[in-house]
C-alpha cells in the first residue's frame, strides 16, 4: 500500500538555511587560498553574511524586485531632475553590501573587517557569492564601483585619485559615491569601435593654478544605450576626441561625475529606464550627454585598453553571479526533493532525480573550481605582478565569463523544473534566479564576443601556452595511483586541443571562427577537470582526516559528463556506483577509500 503524504507538513524550501555553513565547497576553496589566520577571520564574516543573505537579504530582494525603480523626470516646478526612486528595500540591500560588509571597498582600503592590509580577493568574492544567492541586482553597482576604483588606481592622475577614490571606496552610505560604466551605444552594441560619442576640449576652461587642475577639461556629446546603475555618482565612459581616428584606437577614457563640485547637475539626461527581463531591482537606463563635463583618465590614446581593466574585472563578477545562482538553485532543488514525497518516497530517493541532482552538483563544484582559481590568479597579479600570472589571468577571465554563465542558464532552469509547478511561481526564488542568471551571459560581452576575445588573446599574446603549461605542470605533479592514469589521459587531450588551436592559423578568417565556441568550451572543461583531479588527490592523501574519495567521485562524474562521454550520451550510463554515495556527495561527507 502506498503511504499517504503528510498534508500537515509545509512544502519544503531553504528558509533559514545559512548559505555559507550549508556550502562546504566554499570553505574548501578558501582554505586552499588563505592562511589559517585569514581563513578563521573570513569564516566568522562569511558565517554572518550567510545568515543575513538567507534571511534578511532574501526577503528584501523579493520586495525590491517586485517594486522596482521609477524614473522621475521633473519636479513639482517643472524642472528637469531625472531622479531614480528606489523602494526602501533596495536601499537596505545597498547598506548591507556597501556598509555592513564593505564589499566594494574591502580590496581597495586597508583595515576593513579585521584585516590590517587589504582584504583578499577571494574573501571579497565569497561575500558577494553569498549575497548574490539572495539578490543579484544590487551587486551590479557593487561590482562596477569596485572595478571603477581599480581603473582609477591604475590609470588616473594623482590629483584625480585624491579627489574621487575616497568617496568611491567609502564604507558608509552618507559618504559613498557609487560607480557605473556607460559603454554600449545603440549603433554599435558589442562593437565598441563604433562609439559615436564625441569629446571636445572645454572652451571656457583655462587652467590658471594647481587648484584648477581638477576642473573638468572635456565635454562629452552623444548617447549611451545600456547604462546599468544609471543613477550612479561617478561614470566611466568612452568617447572619441574630435579628429581622433576611427575604431577603438581613437577612443579616450573619461570620468563623468553626476554632480559637479559647485553642486549643479552635470549635463546629461536619463531618457528612460529599461523594462528588463531580470535584475529588476536595478535601474538600467538610456542616457544622452549634452556637453557633460568630464575628466580624462590616463593616456588619451589608450582609452579602450584602459577600459578593459574594468570590463575584465566585471566579467569575473558576472561569472560569480552565475555561480551564486547555480548554488542557490541547487540548494533549493535538493531541499525540496528531499522533503517532497511522491510515489511513496522522497523525490530525492528516485534514481532519475538523484542523477539529476548529482548532475547539478558537479556543475556547481566544477564551475566553482574555475572561478576560485581565476580569483587566486587575480590576487597573485595584484600582489606580485608576475608576467606569467598576468597572461594566465588574461585567458582565465574570458573562460570564466564564457563557461560559467552558460552553465548557469542550464542549472537554474533544471533546478526550476525539479520543483514542478512551484518552481514556476513568482513567490519562489527560481523565476528570479533564472532571469537574473540569463543577464550574465549578455553583460560584459555575449558568448560570441567572449570567444573572439579569447582568440585575440591567443593570437596577440600567446596566452594559450600559459594556460596549457600551467595545466600540464599540475597534472604531471599528481602522484596518487588512481589519479595518475586519468591525469595522463587529460594531458593527452590538452596536447590535442593545443595542436587544434595551432592549426586554425592555416585557415582563412571565416573558417577559423567556426570551431571557436567548441574549443573555448573545451579549454574551460579541461581546466576544470585538472583542478578537480588536483583537489581529489589532496583529499585522497589526507586519508581518514579528509572526505576520502568524495572529490575523486566529483572529478569522475565531471569527466564522464563533459569529457569522456558514454557513447549513448552522458545520461545513458546505468552504472549506479557513484549514486550509491549520493548522500555523502550532497552532504559533503566522507566517502570511504575502499
Amino acid at each position: 500500500m502506498t503511504p499517504r503524504a503528510d498534508l500537515s507538513k509545509p512544502i519544503p524550501d531553504t528558509g533559514g538555511i545559512n548559505f555559507y555553513t550549508a556550502d562546504p565547497d566554499l570553505s574548501y576553496h578558501l582554505r586552499q587560498s588563505l592562511s589559517t589566520e585569514d581563513f578563521e577571520r573570513a569564516h566568522d564574516i562569511l558565517t554572518r553574511m550567510g545568515e543575513v543573505a538567507s534571511r534578511q537579504m532574501d526577503e528584501l530582494a523579493q520586495i525590491a524586485n517586485r517594486q522596482g525603480p521609477v524614473l522621475i523626470h521633473y519636479d513639482k516646478r517643472g524642472q528637469r531632475i531625472d531622479e531614480v526612486e528606489f523602494h526602501p528595500a533596495y536601499h537596505e540591500l545597498e547598506r548591507i553590501a556597501y556598509e555592513d560588509f564593505a564589499i566594494a571597498a574591502c580590496t581597495h582600503r586597508e583595515g576593513i573587517s579585521g584585516w590590517s592590509e587589504k582584504v583578499p580577493q577571494s574573501v571579497k568574492f565569497a561575500l558577494a557569492y553569498l549575497g548574490m544567492q539572495a539578490e543579484s541586482g544590487v551587486f551590479c553597482p557593487v561590482s562596477m564601483t569596485d572595478a571603477l576604483a581599480r581603473v582609477l588606481e591604475r590609470y588616473a592622475s594623482e590629483p584625480l585619485k585624491r579627489h574621487f577614490l575616497p568617496a568611491l571606496t567609502a564604507t558608509t552610505m552618507d559618504r559613498l559615491q557609487q560607480g557605473a560604466m556607460f559603454l554600449t551605444e545603440k549603433q554599435g552594441g558589442s562593437d565598441v569601435g563604433l562609439t559615436a560619442t564625441v569629446a571636445r576640449p572645454r572652451v571656457e576652461h583655462v587652467q590658471t593654478s594647481l587648484e584648477d587642475a581638477l576642473q573638468p577639461e572635456w565635454e562629452l556629446w552623444g548617447d549611451k544605450w545600456f547604462c546599468s546603475n544609471v543613477s550612479a555618482d561617478l561614470i566611466l565612459t568612452l568617447a572619441r576626441p574630435e579628429g581622433a581616428p576611427a575604431g577603438t584606437r581613437g577612443l579616450g577614457l573619461f570620468l563623468v561625475p553626476r554632480t559637479l563640485d559647485d553642486g549643479t547637475r552635470n549635463a546629461y539626461t536619463i531618457n528612460r529606464l529599461k523594462d528588463k527581463l531580470g535584475t529588476r531591482s536595478l535601474a538600467t537606463g538610456e542616457v544622452t550627454l549634452h556637453g557633460a563635463q568630464a575628466y580624462l583618465v590616463g593616456n588619451i590614446e589608450r582609452g579602450f585598453v584602459q577600459m578593459t581593466e574594468m570590463i575584465n574585472l566585471t566579467r569575473i563578477w558576472a561569472a560569480i553571479g552565475s555561480l551564486a545562482a547555480m548554488r542557490r538553485s541547487f540548494q533549493e532543488a535538493l531541499t525540496y526533493t528531499r522533503g517532497r514525497i511522491a510515489f511513496g518516497r522522497p523525490l530525492a530517493e528516485h534514481p532519475l532525480m538523484r542523477r539529476q541532482l548529482v548532475d547539478l552538483l558537479i556543475e556547481v563544484e566544477g564551475c566553482a573550481a574555475l572561478a576560485f582559481e581565476t580569483i587566486a590568479v587575480l590576487e597573485r597579479v595584484d600582489r606580485h605582478g608576475v608576467e606569467e600570472d598576468r597572461r594566465l589571468l588574461r585567458i582565465l577571465t574570458p573562460l570564466c565569463k564564457y563557461y560559467i554563465p552558460k552553465r548557469g542558464e542550464y542549472v537554474t532552469l533544471e533546478a526550476l523544473e525539479m520543483l514542478g509547478g512551484n518552481g514556476y511561481i513568482e513567490e519562489w526564488a527560481h523565476p528570479r534566479l533564472l532571469r537574473d542568471a540569463i543577464v550574465n551571459v549578455v553583460w560584459e560581452g555575449s558568448s560570441n564576443v567572449i570567444v573572439l576575445d579569447v582568440a585575440r588573446a591567443i593570437a596577440r599574446e600567446g596566452v594559450d601556452s600559459a594556460l596549457f603549461a600551467m595545466l600540464k605542470n599540475r597534472l604531471q605533479a599528481l602522484q596518487h595511483a588512481i589519479v595518475v592514469p586519468v591525469a595522463q589521459e587529460v594531458e593527452t587531450l590538452i596536447h590535442q586541443i593545443s595542436e587544434r588551436l595551432r592549426s586554425l592559423a592555416t585557415l582563412d578568417v571565416e573558417s577559423a571562427q567556426l570551431p571557436l565556441r567548441g574549443l573555448v568550451e573545451r579549454m574551460a572543461q579541461l581546466t576544470i577537470i585538472t583542478l578537480l583531479l588536483e583537489q581529489a588527490e589532496l583529499e585522497l592523501l589526507r586519508g581518514p582526516q579528509g572526505t576520502g574519495k568524495r572529490k575523486w567521485l566529483v572529478a569522475l562524474l565531471y569527466l564522464h559528463r563533459h569529457i569522456l562521454v558514454h557513447p549513448d550520451g552522458w545520461a545513458a550510463d546505468n552504472d549506479p556506483t557513484v549514486l550509491n554515495h549520493f548522500d555523502a556527495l550532497v552532504n559533503w561527507e566522507a566517502v570511504p577509500l575502499q
